[in-house]
């Protein structure tokens, strides 16, 4: 079993502790996580419940927020250049006013014609908690064409438009902080993008994984899914015991706090841990996290400045928050998250290989039993 051999959710979360099992032993295992969970809350909870019945009683608890109000100006461009190609098709016709979420992409999930971008980001986290959707114009059209046909119940979601206060958003961490009021009640935040190719499988086994640590007295604010890669982009910087340190964002990161170690990572020299795109907060730490960020960095008439991010963006993202955890030793990693879901639709180019990995990533949510 899951736990006999890696030892409990403790040994798990600290990925890139010396001694860890294989890689392939926890994506193998990735379908009984959701179960472990369960089991290793009900040593301290008790009763008799089932993985969909904890996930029901989660989800009073849970604000998923989900981000469709970015600039966007790589996938314009893309766009713009695919046109500029003679490419027909959606990409001839596509409104750039609107969000990239609204693309037409392959539907894998009712067999439409063709599904928005976002449908699949949001089907990942439908009916896993009350639903704050950050956006900036078009939300009728992702009413009627994402949330209507996926089945979101009236009243289950809210809009929330993103000021731009200087003509552009100032980051993701900025947008939670806008919309606090919206999800600072609840006890779990899942964050996700739109364009990202999410597994409802991770998003619940995370959030269960979470709930059951922090049952267990586990000193944890944030939980961040993690896929293991040759050479990522942004590696995940872990300590010796296999904690999260820092993360190698070159455009959005926080200074490290004095103490920490930049230089450790998980993995040899060829491979890493790295984010996916998903975020499981302790709501009560991320709120104090944003509310923190904004009183200190935040510079009226020019927006933030906070050490170590692009000067020139003035924009306070997650990125910064998942730091500032992680420096005080709050932050963990989950390792099960697929190498497919490292295939964000950033730009047009990147549709083709965004399809081919939704498609992976849904199939084994079926088997598994978590399709939406």
């Amino acid at each position: 079993m899951m736990d006999t051999a890696l030892g409990g959710l403790e040994r798990i979360v600290r990925g890139g502790a010396k001694g860890l099992s294989g890689v392939e032993e926890l994506l193998a295992a990735r379908a009984d996580l959701a179960a472990l969970a369960l089991r290793e809350t009900l040593r301290e909870l008790g009763g008799d419940r089932s993985v969909a019945s904890y996930a029901a009683y989660l989800a009073s608890r849970t604000a998923c927020l989900t981000l469709l109000a970015g600039a966007g100006s790589r996938w314009v461009k893309s766009v713009s250049l695919a046109r500029e190609r003679g490419v027909g098709g959606a990409a001839a016709t596509f409104d750039l006013e609107k969000p990239r979420g609204l693309f037409p992409v392959r539907d894998l999930l009712a067999g439409r014609p063709s599904v928005p971008l976002a449908a699949y980001t949001l089907a990942a986290v439908r009916g896993l908690g009350s639903h704050v959707i950050v956006t900036r114009g078009a939300e009728p059209e992702i009413e009627a064409e994402i949330l209507l046909p996926l089945g979101f119940l009236p009243g289950s979601y809210r809009f929330f438009t993103q000021e731009a206060p200087f003509g552009k958003p100032l980051g993701h961490g900025d947008a939670a902080w806008q919309c606090r009021a919206l999800w600072g009640g609840a006890d779990y935040v899942v964050t996700n993008f739109g364009g990202d190719a999410n597994s409802r499988l991770t998003v619940l086994s995370s959030l269960l994984v979470l709930d059951a640590l922090v049952s267990r007295g586990e000193d944890v604010d944030l939980l961040i899914p993690a896929a293991y890669q040759p050479n990522p982009a942004y590696p995940i910087r872990l300590d010796a015991e296999g904690l999260p340190r820092g993360f190698g964002h070159a455009k959005l990161q926080g200074t490290p706090k004095p103490g920490s170690d930049p230089s450790s990572s998980s993995g040899s020299a060829a491979g890493a841990y790295t984010n996916v795109g998903l975020r499981i907060y302790r709501a009560p730490a991320l709120l104090a996290a944003v509310e923190s960020f904004r009183r200190e960095y935040w510079e009226e008439g020019t927006g933030y400045a906070i050490p170590g991010n692009d000067p020139a963006g003035h924009e306070f993202a997650l990125d910064n928050v998942d730091a500032a955890l992680a420096a005080a030793g709050r932050a963990r990693i989950l390792p099960i998250a697929r190498p497919e879901e490292l295939c964000p639709a950033k730009a047009y180019e990147d549709l083709p290989a965004f399809e081919a990995a939704v498609e992976k990533v849904l199939v084994e949510d079926l088997r598994a039993g978590f399709q939406s």
